[in-house]
């Protein structure tokens, strides 16, 4: 095997199970991974993947390989993040994710203010429902709405985040009392798509189903925010995805997501990622 080039393309492949999700992770076209596959293949002698139903599928050999490129890709990390870890520098990027409702609304005027106090770090900002990857160094810092924040990862946190239903067309019918299911019979709802029912909230409305009218879905928080603007139904979301939507009340079994900062124990002493975390913490925890 000539270059960690090999193990990069044939790891993709293999946790995407496509070409083109390998082709978008990698950020080269089709044939690329395609030929890079093939060339892997040829100079080990044997086949690392068989294609079913449009998917390519690990075989034994393609296995055993995984095993040893994970070993190979954690290695690689570690020493990434140690070099990182020890830079002093308040230049450089820093990589912040968080979901994507609070990256539209909450956080673009603090990156603002943290701008104008280290104009030499240059902030990615990543919205996304889904969460990155802080060992492999997919971002720095995270702010993950969550219970039980992943044990390898070092932080704090910083506030509850609560849950409310949000609609426009129940304003003055609904009772003060806390809402329960059956107080929404024969009203539109929108629901979650399978993607989101990693969420508490999602797999609570889901469970109940049956009992409400779902009209439509959506695969992110914002998306189905978006329903409710529209005047498609009402939704279950948390209180910093629709700022701008007047909560209709709690329901009788009530929801708080923890928000965390987080990050990888090796970059705690890295310069830019401890200035964006502390004025992080000093901003979100009021």
């Amino acid at each position: 095997m000539d270059s960690w080039d090999d193990l990069r393309y044939f790891r993709a492949v293999a946790e995407c199970g496509s070409l083109n999700g390998a082709r978008k992770k990698l950020g080269v076209n089709h044939s690329t991974v395609f030929r890079r596959i093939r060339g892997l293949e040829e100079k080990l002698g044997v086949r690392l993947f068989e294609r079913r139903d449009a998917r390519y599928h690990l075989t034994g050999a393609g296995e055993a390989l995984m095993v040893r490129a994970e070993q190979v890709a954690q290695a690689i990390d570690e020493v990434d993040r140690l070099i990182l870890g020890g830079d002093q520098t308040l230049e450089g990027s820093v990589r912040i994710t968080c979901p994507d409702g609070f990256a539209y609304h909450e956080l673009p005027p603090l990156l603002a203010e943290l701008r104008t106090m280290y104009p030499g770090i240059e902030v990615e900002l990543l919205a996304s429902s889904d969460d990155y990857n802080l060992s492999r160094m997919e971002a720095d810092i995270a702010l993950r709405a969550t219970s039980a924040p992943p044990e390898h990862l070092v932080g704090r946190e910083l506030r509850s985040v609560h849950w409310y239903l949000y609609g426009s067309d129940l304003q003055r019918s609904l009772p003060d009392a806390p809402l329960c299911v059956t107080d929404f019979a024969g009203q539109s709802f929108i629901g979650p798509e399978r993607s989101l029912l990693r969420l508490a909230p999602m797999q609570w409305l889901e469970k109940h189903a049956a009992d409400l009218h779902i009209v439509a879905r959506a695969n992110t928080l914002m998306g189905m925010a978006a329903l409710v603007r529209a005047g498609v139904g009402l939704a279950l979301l948390p209180q910093d995805v629709a700022p701008d939507l007047v909560p209709l009340g709690e329901f009788e079994r009530r929801f708080e997501s923890p928000l965390w900062l987080l990050t990888h124990p090796d970059l705690r002493s890295n310069a830019r990622v401890q200035a964006c975390s502390r004025f992080l913490v000093e901003k979100l925890s009021r």
